[in-house]
């Protein structure tokens, strides 16, 4: 039988392009190669963080029930994010490290603070229409502090972000109680959650920080813990860690607590990884996508406002998330 040579192309084990001429596929296909692993990436990033954040919420409301502990619970979750992240053994600290260490993890402790307490005097609807309100806010000060060229404040991105939050305040107007106590730790909620993500994103895309993602969610937690138990002393508050002991005890409270820790850490990696790849405005829309799949659990689990009104104030939000995701 005849030889026959048959003519192939190695592809570079270190990942970089092959050496082609101007017909090779591999060539011309680079920029949209390129663009789908973004997208791919992106994509997975959201829908990991997604499922993340609305667990979180659910289990955060539950957990906190069910404790009345709630300073304790964050940092039993700040504990449990420390050491999953040492457990995974790639702690990298490189150029960076110190910057984020002394400017991140105060305003994170401060985010997760406000948000339990908030939880634990208002309802989830409440502390949806509040939140819904931070793209109102990263947009504007993305666009005038620093726009990232991925950013485009128009009137069509005006329109969705104004569109998420009319929604949302349309299905919770009946449901609304603020109490005064509430009332301040969803407004200082909206003010750290937004400036938390405006440095993270500025840190992560625009200087660039050489540190792991598990090096940075042990940065986080080991100094926003060393906050939380600062204001635990401060406000003489020690008493809710052994009131916390005592209840876990009980399944009906272990429980919650536990998988909150849990999920705690899982939204500690996928929000940097997020974080990395998309702007501040881009990352608190899709939260308000994930506080109306909040809404419609209600809905459909827990019996929440069902009324006209209400279920059009959902479709209203939902649509103002999709326009945004049109218009980037």
């Amino acid at each position: 039988m005849p030889r026959r040579d048959v003519a192939f192309s190695v592809l570079p084990l270190d990942g970089g392009t092959p050496p082609c001429g101007g017909a090779s596929l591999w060539c011309r296909c680079a920029p949209l190669r390129d663009r789908v692993l973004r997208t791919s990436s992106v994509a997975l990033a959201s829908a990991s963080w997604s499922c993340c954040s609305i667990a979180m919420t659910l289990l955060n409301k539950w957990a906190v029930e069910r404790t009345a502990a709630p300073l304790a619970l964050v940092l039993l979750q700040m504990a449990a994010t420390v050491c999953l992240a040492a457990a995974t053994r790639d702690l990298r600290f490189g150029e960076g490290a110190l910057l984020w260490a002394a400017l991140v993890p105060p305003l994170f402790a401060a985010m997760m603070l406000s948000s339990i307490l908030a939880l634990h005097h208002v309802s989830v609807g409440s502390f949806v229409v509040v939140r819904n309100m931070g793209p109102l806010v990263t947009l504007g000060v993305e666009t005038l502090v620093h726009r990232p060229d991925n950013l485009a404040c128009d009137s069509t991105t005006i329109a969705a972000t104004l569109a998420i939050a009319l929604g949302v305040a349309m299905y919770e107007f009946s449901n609304i109680r603020f109490s005064a106590i509430g009332m301040f730790f969803l407004l200082a909620n909206l003010l750290f959650s937004c400036a938390e993500r405006m440095l993270q994103r500025h840190l992560l895309a625009v200087r660039g920080v050489s540190v792991s993602k598990p090096g940075l969610m042990l940065i986080n937690n080991a100094v926003g813990a060393a906050f939380t138990l600062l204001i635990i002393a401060l406000f003489q508050e020690t008493a809710q860690l052994h009131h916390l002991a005592i209840r876990m005890r009980r399944t009906s409270v272990l429980t919650p607590v536990v998988a909150s820790c849990f999920v705690g850490a899982l939204i500690s990696y996928s929000g940097l990884w997020l974080q990395s790849l998309v702007t501040a405005t881009s990352f608190m829309v899709l939260g308000c996508f994930n506080k109306v799949a909040v809404i419609i659990w209600g809905i459909v689990f827990m019996k929440d406002a069902s009324s006209p009104i209400a279920l059009l104030g959902a479709m209203v939000s939902i649509f103002g998330c999709y326009l945004y995701s049109r218009a980037k």
